[in-house]
């Protein structure tokens, strides 16, 4: 069955390189990077009310801690923001001494550590890698990666989705409650059509949605592998999804520019924005709060 929807823009905001959106339910609002631009965004659940905030380096993803602060992955390090007082404080650097990378895609495991890897910048080479961070320490799972992408966690904790949009896979790995990693073995693999396997997000039933970077769409992956919903939209560069309004039953979706040519913006003016997907209303879909980073930070 591959059912579909078409997203709508919500927020005209053309961002060169939107990613890593989350909602928080307790701002009732939804937060992303533009990466290449430096900056933190955030609007309301209708896309209004929106607030940025400039960094000097770019945030390749984020994750809200316990008491609010936020965890940025930037280009070479990871820190902690306070967005009440304004501090930003380094913890550990990341890959700082290979200029060919940056961070990239995150997000927090079910239990409470944050999960990144990295991009190489200058042909998608595997000279990245995969970092599990507990407050300490940035573990390295593991190396060959040309742009980590897709990290999200099943309901239970149990599996872990990883894809390297260097290739057109993406994994689904066993994970232990402990972090540990265990097998990995292809859980789907794009299509000619569907574009590189960019960012994800596990909904209440468990099925995976892939963004889809030069696919103009969103892909829903049943827990089995197989193809389900499809969300389409206007524009080429879909970069990440995810879950939000109070009942979490709208798919918010992030887009980009990267690179484009005047005939591409002329063509895509919309590239850039924030879109929005009523899967809930259309198909019963709900999803599941963003974990928050639980690890404990000492500086």
């Amino acid at each position: 069955m591959n059912r579909r929807i078409e997203a709508v823009l919500l927020l005209d905001c053309r961002n060169t390189l939107a990613e890593g959106i989350q909602w928080h339910p307790g701002h009732g609002r939804l937060y992303w990077t533009d990466i290449l631009g430096r900056t933190l965004w955030s609007c309301d659940a209708e896309g209004g009310a929106v607030e940025t905030r400039g960094f000097d380096k770019r945030i390749g993803s984020f994750a809200f801690c316990t008491d609010d602060r936020i965890l940025l992955a930037l280009e070479d390090a990871l820190a902690l923001y306070d967005p009440d007082s304004g501090s930003l404080t380094t913890l550990v650097p990341v890959e700082a001494d290979e200029p060919r990378t940056r961070t990239n895609d995150g997000r927090v495991d079910r239990a409470g550590r944050f999960v990144f890897g990295g991009v190489d910048e200058h042909g998608l080479k595997p000279y990245s890698a995969v970092y599990q961070f507990n407050g300490v320490r940035a573990l390295r799972l593991f190396d060959g990666v040309g742009c980590a992408n897709s990290i999200a966690f099943s309901p239970d904790g149990a599996r872990m989705y990883f894809a390297d949009t260097a290739g057109k896979t993406i994994e689904r790995i066993s994970y232990e409650p402990d972090g540990v990693l265990g097998a990995r073995r292809t859980f789907a693999t794009l299509g000619e059509d569907e574009g590189g396997p960019d960012g994800s997000c596990v909904d209440a039933e468990g099925a995976l949605w892939n963004a889809q970077f030069n696919g103009a769409r969103v892909q829903r992956f049943l827990p089995d592998g197989s193809r389900d919903i499809r969300v389409d939209l206007p524009v080429s560069q879909v970069t990440c999804a995810c879950f939000g309004g109070p009942d979490l039953d709208r798919l918010y979706i992030t887009t980009a520019r990267e690179h484009f040519t005047q005939a591409q913006a002329a063509a895509e003016p919309t590239a850039g924005g924030i879109f929005v997907a009523e899967v809930g209303a259309a198909f019963g879909v709900e999803g599941l709060p963003e974990e928050r980073f639980a690890g404990v930070i000492e500086i």
